[in-house]
């Protein structure tokens, strides 16, 4: 479905604004927004945007808005980071992944993106309907940041969706929205409430920042014929795992899941399996995570 040339200039731009949930969409409990995965294939570095998905992606168009407020309910917050990053119609991520589409102008971080809500705390962006990937239904992908520091990790889902059903939306409190269908796409509104708690935020933030300068060097060599060795540094002692998944997603082994101390440290991987078993020549992923954040990077095995 294609965007009408007044979209560009003033349909995304006020919809935050101008959306008012109506008896069709119904009026979401007042609890706090619950966490979901982050999954393999969140990337820094989203460039900041509210139109994520190139004006050739094809798909349906879908228009997200809503507000991020405080656990009241009420008190918008002003200045929250929301990055969201989804599947194409196919259910291929863009920067992990070869995706064939619509990206005409080679937008590496196509149908990613970051926004910064407004005085009132409203978000909005536009992007195509997220395809079925790995058995999941339908999702957008959020990590929101908090002025203070504060970060919640969330996906999105949508009550049209054949995949969800009673027990997945039980389990996805508050995550599961409803669409409503215009001649311009889909339309849903999904608002975040965040246990803003100012003070015990900032001392929580001066550890972050630390965690947050850790590096996960380029793998050498890449690509790799018979073993490849992953470099970190650690800016502080911490619980850390990493892994290696293939392109599409799917666990092949764990290097380390442990506490390290601060510092540089390299790891080898022989391109072997969980089992021990040789995998086939192709791209895989590195995920480096702890509980405050991912780094990934992409390694190539040649055999």
């Amino acid at each position: 479905m294609k965007r009408r040339m007044f979209l560009k200039t003033s349909f995304l731009s006020t919809l935050a604004g101008i959306l008012i949930p109506s008896p069709s969409f119904g009026n979401r409990d007042c609890d706090l927004t619950s966490s979901d995965i982050l999954g393999p294939y969140w990337s820094e570095n989203h460039p900041h945007r509210t139109i994520l998905a190139n004006s050739d992606e094809p798909g349906t168009r879908i228009f997200i808005s809503g507000k991020v407020k405080e656990n009241d309910c009420e008190t918008p917050i002003s200045n929250v980071l929301v990055d969201v990053w989804h599947a194409n119609d196919q259910g291929c991520y863009t920067v992990f992944q070869d995706c064939e589409s619509g990206n005409s102008n080679e937008d590496s971080y196509n149908l990613r993106g970051l926004m910064t809500t407004d005085e009132n705390g409203n978000y909005s962006f536009e992007s195509v309907w997220p395809g079925y990937y790995a058995g999941r239904p339908r999702h957008f992908h959020y990590k929101v940041t908090t002025p203070s520091g504060l970060e919640l990790v969330t996906q999105c889902y949508f009550e049209i969706d054949p995949y969800i059903d009673e027990q997945w939306e039980e389990n996805h409190l508050g995550l599961v929205i409803p669409l409503e269908e215009t001649e311009f796409g889909l339309v849903g509104i999904f608002d975040i409430i965040i246990n803003e708690e100012t003070p015990t935020v900032l001392v929580d933030q001066e550890s972050k920042k630390s965690i947050r300068e850790s590096v996960l060097h380029p793998a050498f060599p890449n690509p790799f014929n018979n073993k490849v060795q992953i470099k970190f540094t650690l800016m502080d002692s911490e619980n850390i795992g990493i892994s290696i998944y293939d392109i599409s997603g799917k666990w092949v082994c764990t290097l380390l899941s442990q506490h390290m101390s601060s510092g540089t440290h390299i790891l080898g991987w022989n391109g072997s399996d969980m089992n021990g078993s040789l995998v086939s020549s192709g791209t895989y992923i590195v995920i480096m995570k702890n509980k405050d954040y991912v780094k990934t990077q992409k390694i190539k095995l040649i055999k």
